[in-house]
């Protein structure tokens, strides 16, 4: 099999495949997981709703209970600091077993097609296809691909590239299948 470029089937017709090979590492999840949450709209607004709820249900339960405007500016700091710090931990949290999850297939071989994108490693192996990860993104060290209600991601490391052009090779079959945020 050739790695990094076009390989001709059997039919004639050209189909691009192209191969990334790379030790995952903790730093490619976290990279991912802050960029997306500080770096685009759909992260920023998840990082803000339950802020945002918090304060309103607060706010509700203040106003029911008839607290006094002192008690009222407590809850409401209070729940905002809780969630300040209970977000950033959950989505960290989320980012450490992801890589957790990569870490076990060791030395990860991925190819990238029209189709999708399969991971193999030591004995295991997975398939991603477009239809189920239908977002992505792009740091200067990786391709973030992503599910779009459950915030699940695979990264994608550009030094698993086996030739500089492959980047820009995925970077085509990405934008032609996903949706770049």
């Amino acid at each position: 099999m050739q790695t990094g470029g076009d390989i001709s089937g059997s039919t004639g017709a050209t189909t691009t495949t192209i191969e990334f090979v790379y030790d995952p590492t903790p730093e490619d999840y976290r990279t991912a997981f802050w960029r997306f949450h500080f770096g685009t709209w759909p992260g920023r607004g998840s990082l803000l709703t339950g802020p945002v709820v918090g304060i309103g249900l607060g706010s509700l339960i203040s106003w029911l209970r008839g607290f006094s405007a002192n008690a009222t500016a407590f809850v409401l700091v209070s729940v905002s600091l809780a969630l300040c710090v209970i977000v950033p931990r959950h989505g960290a949290r989320k980012a450490r077993e992801q890589y957790e999850d990569m870490e076990a297939y060791g030395t990860c071989r991925t190819t990238v097609t029209e189709e999708g994108l399969t991971t193999t490693g030591g004995e295991l192996s997975s398939t991603l296809e477009w239809r189920v990860f239908p977002r992505y993104f792009e740091t200067d060290a990786l391709f973030v691909i992503m599910t779009k209600q459950t915030g699940i991601f695979f990264a994608l490391p550009k030094r698993g590239a086996q030739d500089p052009a492959d980047v820009d090779r995925v970077r085509e079959v990405l934008d032609r299948n996903l949706k770049r945020l």
